[in-house]
């Protein structure tokens, strides 16, 4: 590595990370003043207002840089090189014999690094902190968050999930009704009650909803329904830890399902598969859309990236102001074609998960590369 080398890869960090502070922060401080109430109150709470907006908002930083890397990383690439035409250090450069593809070397594996720690983030550092994300500034106050529930079918023991709504930092159901067609119909076929609380697996006990005040209905004084080991109906005619108003109904159906969401926004990419693998029945084609999309994320940021490097290698002549622009333009193209393809597979049998996250591959990155090793030979 060079010293001109070294020069630009630390300029190129400095704008980088002002650029990334630049957009988080109007983000994070356009949602401190939209929810300043909520957070100051879980200030007092945690003790102190700045250890309460750094639990909350470092995971939210995260996600930003995630979503905004491939954009943050075009944006310090053409700060860069609109300072080295300003302060004549490209004319330099070039009146020496140094080409723009050797110039711009070290800034390319620069964004491929960054683009490369998105990607680590995605999948280990992201994960750690779903719970927090999935929660607004009014959840911090420990209020329940009332959401309508969407009717899920669990093939596996033979329930239909419903209800009147659920409460998602408490995990229940309110009004539960529990359509019962697996081998425990055999003694009742609906049960009402009013409250269902997701219970995680314990030793000995499957994971499940525990039903509360379902009243004296008469198959609670029947034996629970076991078949060949697995359990499809606790009762507390046999089972200790049940009150007499209570019954326990095992399930395959976690608590997320029914949401309303598809797929695991913040799960790491082996958790989706897990789920696509074990849970794909009560998930439609947006957790396979994810799953492909978390593959090729890499591919499609760098395709982003090439596809406004051009502009940047553009005639020095160029106002900043105008490549900046056609960064944006650019990008939103490729994000608008993605969102619209993404949108189509949803809503339309016509095409497949594979084929929405592949066809904008297919038609950008060849453009992209041969614009940009065109924009270096010039």
């Amino acid at each position: 590595m060079t010293l001109i080398d070294r020069y630009l890869i630390v300029l190129f960090a400095r704008v980088f990370l002002v650029c990334f502070l630049t957009l988080s922060g109007l983000l994070v401080i356009a949602q401190i003043f939209t929810n300043l109430d909520e957070l100051i109150e879980y200030g007092r709470r945690r003790g102190s207002l700045p250890l309460a907006l750094a639990e909350y908002f470092g995971p939210v930083l995260l996600t930003i840089f995630d979503r905004t890397c491939g954009l943050t990383a075009l944006l310090a690439l053409l700060f860069v090189v609109a300072w080295l035409y300003r302060t004549n250090e490209w004319t330099a450069m070039l009146a020496a014999g140094i080409s723009k593809a050797r110039v711009v070397r070290p800034l390319l594996s620069v964004c491929a690094i960054a683009i490369g720690v998105s990607a680590l983030s995605r999948e280990f550092w992201i994960p750690q902190y779903s719970d927090i994300l999935t929660q607004s500034p009014q959840d911090l106050q420990g209020t329940e968050r009332v959401q309508p529930i969407r009717p899920t079918e669990d093939s596996d023991y033979g329930l239909l999930i419903a209800g009147k709504s659920i409460a998602s930092q408490s995990k229940t159901i309110r009004n539960p009704v529990f359509v019962v067609f697996g081998p425990a119909s055999r003694i009742v076929t609906q049960i009402q009650a009013e409250a269902a609380t997701y219970r995680e697996p314990t030793d000995g006990v499957p994971a499940g909803y525990l039903l509360t005040g379902v009243g004296s209905a008469k198959f609670l004084s029947e034996p629970s329904v076991v078949v060949d080991g697995v359990d499809y109906l606790r009762l507390p005619s046999d089972t200790l830890w049940l009150s007499p108003d209570q019954c326990f109904l095992p399930s395959s159906i976690e608590f997320d399902m029914l949401r309303g969401s598809s797929a695991k926004q913040f799960a790491s990419t082996g958790d989706l598969v897990w789920r696509a693998k074990n849970q794909g029945d009560y998930y439609g084609d947006d957790l396979q859309l994810l799953i492909h999309q978390r593959f090729l994320q890499p591919f499609l940021d760098v395709t982003q990236l090439l596809l406004g490097l051009p502009f940047v290698l553009s005639s020095r002549r160029r106002n900043i102001v105008q490549m900046t622009i056609a960064c944006f333009l650019t990008y939103g193209v490729f994000f608008g074609f993605s969102a619209i393809l993404a949108l189509l597979c949803g809503s339309s049998s016509l095409l497949t998960p594979t084929l929405a996250i592949w066809i904008p591959l297919l038609v950008f990155a060849p453009y992209a590369y041969a614009r940009t090793r065109q924009a270096l030979v010039e």
